[in-house]
């Protein structure tokens, strides 16, 4: 399931686009957001602080950040007799938060912004799936690298790069965006979520650390099978902004069977203050 690096994409799903440093900039900087699909949906928040500089300035940064959600998915377990195997749904609730310090920097039109910290991932689901990898609670140190590209007058793209120990959960998502009138940006975003389930589906069973999976219920993933992409509308003000996402998805988080295209829905709002 890629749930859990789904997670650790969801502080800069909205941050991302803050790096702008032509805006108007204060110190801090709240935003939340949600983002939903057919079978999982995650609410998250958080705070950035830059102590002695403006938010768009070069200077050290503090982030705290966090969110809960749920998910479910269908696989079929070993019944009574062995030989055959019988239908169950599973259903989870997860949480996700991080703690992080990071350092902005401006080269020119491009804006750097690097972090580190803890983070915690949490997934209780059930009933027990004993095949699942990402399950339970996990500690760990996490990474965020976030790029900020100005392209001409109205053009901007920008890439998050980001890696956690809990769960092994990765993520990255680029974004290439046009201000079609001044405070109006139009673009197309793509991004990839793979935690340590993902990766046992993609490499197999028998990769180290993965739990024995019953061959004839799974479905070799491939990495497309965590990807999405599709569009966006940013509309911005002097300390804030709200942005609304849409596309489709691999929905990878059935064991029965290949993975399927699902739509999804991001929408996010951030102010400074």
């Amino acid at each position: 399931m890629a749930f859990a690096s789904l997670a650790i994409l969801a502080p800069f799903l909205t941050t991302s686009v803050s790096a702008d440093p032509s805006r108007p900039s204060s110190g801090r900087e709240v935003w939340a957001g949600a983002d939903v699909s057919s079978n999982v949906w995650l609410v998250y928040s958080g705070v950035t602080f830059a102590p002695w500089s403006g938010i768009h300035d070069n200077g050290v940064r503090f982030r705290a950040a966090g969110g809960y959600g749920e998910y479910s998915y269908a696989d079929r377990i070993p019944s009574i007799d062995p030989s055959t195997l019988r239908p169950i749904s599973f259903h989870a609730e997860t949480y996700f938060a991080d703690i992080l310090v990071g350092y902005l920097q401006r080269f020119g039109e491009l804006t750097a912004k690097a972090f580190v910290g803890a983070s915690i991932i949490s997934h209780d689901i059930a009933p027990l799936d004993e095949e699942t990898v990402a399950i339970g609670e996990e500690v760990g140190i996490k990474g965020v690298l976030e790029l900020w590209l100005n392209m001409g007058e109205r053009g901007w793209g920008s890439l998050d790069l980001s890696w956690s120990s809990a769960h092994n959960s990765r993520a990255a998502r680029g974004r290439v965006g046009y201000r079609f009138w001044p405070k109006l940006s139009l673009g197309l975003e793509a991004g990839i979520n793979v935690d340590a389930q993902g990766e046992c589906r993609m490499d197999g069973s028998g990769t180290k650390g993965c739990r024995t999976l019953a061959d004839q219920t799974v479905e070799a993933a491939e990495l497309l099978d965590y990807a999405r992409g599709g569009a966006f509308a940013r509309y911005e003000w002097g300390t804030g902004e709200v942005s609304v996402s849409a596309g489709v998805l691999g929905d990878s988080f059935g064991h029965e069977g290949p993975a399927e295209i699902a739509p999804y829905v991001t929408v996010n709002w951030l102010t400074q203050f």
